[in-house]
């Protein structure tokens, strides 16, 4: 008897992928920065630090504070941890009311259900965060299942969700399942667990940056999806 192979699954990043976050995080990092007295960073130096889990990048903000003698290094790991407080607590009730989905990807995310396709969302976004974007932005519609770090989790690799993500999928799903993502850290994960990875670059997305971490195929518009994401599993 031959086995029924198990539908196609689309691990998708979220920041970036989903929605363009760029607007409400450095909004909500610049008010923590105030908050907490340390200098303020225009909105495209915090760009790039969408990606990593959070904590690095309060860790790195902070780091810059330390070498500049505004913070001393005693006192740097509290200091981080009261920035990335302050950010969740602005984001929470600033940051997610604004963020929207990208133009095109719930029709996207329609073509590719149509095609089979199952959709779990993995992201370094802490888990209730995560289901907020979701929730504001009535993505949750297409959302299968939600890998996410828990508030109290720190340094979570994304390769961690993306292996929970697959084997709640089932025993084939690494030989049918694609990872989607805007940043290195969404190929890194891929290439771990042996599965492809499509990048994209509609919103901050570098097609330099993805093509040297090893992705299959960049996109830059969501359409491009449906079709990049077959063709990506196929090879």
């Amino acid at each position: 008897m031959s086995r029924v192979r198990t539908a196609p699954l689309a691990c998708l990043d979220l920041d970036g992928t989903l929605v363009d976050s760029r607007g409400p995080f450095a909004a909500a990092m610049r008010g923590a920065l105030r908050e907490q007295g340390l200098p303020d960073r225009e909105p495209a130096a915090l760009h790039r630090f969408l990606g990593p889990p959070l904590e690095e990048t309060a860790a790195a903000i902070v780091a810059d504070a330390v070498a500049a003698g505004l913070v001393p290094a005693a006192d740097a790991p509290a200091a981080a941890e009261a920035l990335l407080g302050g950010y969740r607590r602005r984001y929470v009730a600033e940051g997610i009311p604004a963020t929207v989905a990208v133009p095109g990807v719930p029709a996207a995310l329609d073509r590719l259900r149509d095609a089979g396709w199952r959709f779990a969302l993995v992201t370094s976004k802490i888990r209730p965060a995560a289901v907020g974007v979701l929730e504001a932005t009535g993505l949750g519609a297409w959302i299968d299942v939600v890998h996410a770090p828990s508030p109290d989790e720190r340094h979570v690799p994304k390769a961690r969700s993306l292996r929970a993500a697959l084997a709640e999928h089932g025993d084939d799903a690494a030989l049918a399942a694609v990872m989607v993502g805007d940043r290195h850290h969404d190929v890194d994960a891929a290439r771990a667990c042996a599965i492809p990875a499509v990048g994209v670059t509609w919103a901050g997305g570098s097609d330099h940056e993805l093509t040297a971490a090893g992705a299959r195929a960049v996109v830059a518009t969501p359409m491009a999806l449906p079709e990049t994401l077959a063709v990506a599993l196929a090879r």
